[in-house]
């Protein structure tokens, strides 16, 4: 059930949405994709420690999974992303929202492999993550990248005049501290499943593994189905 405490002062039009661990089940493409490789433990994990400790930066953590996953084909890196589910009432939570005519982007830090299957498949009208490259259909080890960990909130304004609306009509869900960056820059900001330093920091927390447990919050006569 949401646990919330502050209410937006306007009325919601967009929701930005993150990927891994709010739309899907699982917290990390990035990982995911490590540990089917076998480049975990001693390649993804190291840089990971190394980007969390400050010794490098975001963008040299992300040079560094790439280049571990050069000469890939791509079809076994959609094989293994295709593993990757989406989260349990993912459907039926994004159908309402765009039946009750909300605008819907889809913000992740994430990779563009999963972020715009999903985008596609759920009808987000837009989609910003990040590119990994390929040559001839294998990975060629570089990445492209739109979306820093802490990089979210520069989206914003961008989506909003998309969509023609204010930040102050939109609301931001997600369940990293990386989400958390955005919940000041935007109308509601909504914690799912997150850490607990993380809901702190958002204006309403919602603990299910259902997202439709989101509902009451922005679509009511959904909700009252």
């Amino acid at each position: 059930m949401p646990k919330g405490r502050i209410r937006p002062s306007r009325p919601l039009k967009a929701i930005v949405f993150d990927l891994d661990g709010t739309l899907t089940p699982v917290g990390s493409v990035w990982q995911h994709i490590h540990e089917r490789l076998g480049t975990w433990e001693e390649g993804g994990l190291v840089s990971l420690g190394a980007f969390l400790t400050g010794r490098i930066s975001y963008l040299e953590f992300a040079i560094r999974d790439a280049a571990l996953w050069k000469g890939v084909r791509r079809e076994r890196l959609e094989e293994i992303v295709n593993e990757i589910p989406l989260r349990r009432g993912a459907r039926e939570t994004i159908g309402a929202l765009r039946r009750e005519g909300y605008r819907l982007a889809l913000l992740s830090s994430g990779l563009d492999v999963l972020a715009h299957r999903v985008a596609e498949k759920l009808g987000f009208e837009v989609c910003i993550s990040n590119r990994l490259g390929f040559t001839n259909g294998v990975l060629d080890g570089r990445v492209s990248i739109y979306v820093t960990w802490d990089g979210k909130p520069r989206h914003i304004p961008g989506i909003c005049r998309l969509f023609g609306v204010e930040p102050s009509e939109t609301a931001a869900i997600g369940d990293s501290a990386g989400d958390a960056f955005l919940f000041p820059e935007v109308g509601l900001g909504v914690a799912f499943n997150a850490d607990p330093k993380v809901a702190v920091q958002a204006d309403i927390a919602v603990e299910d593994d259902d997202l439709r447990a989101l509902l009451p919050l922005f679509t009511p006569r959904e909700a009252g189905d």
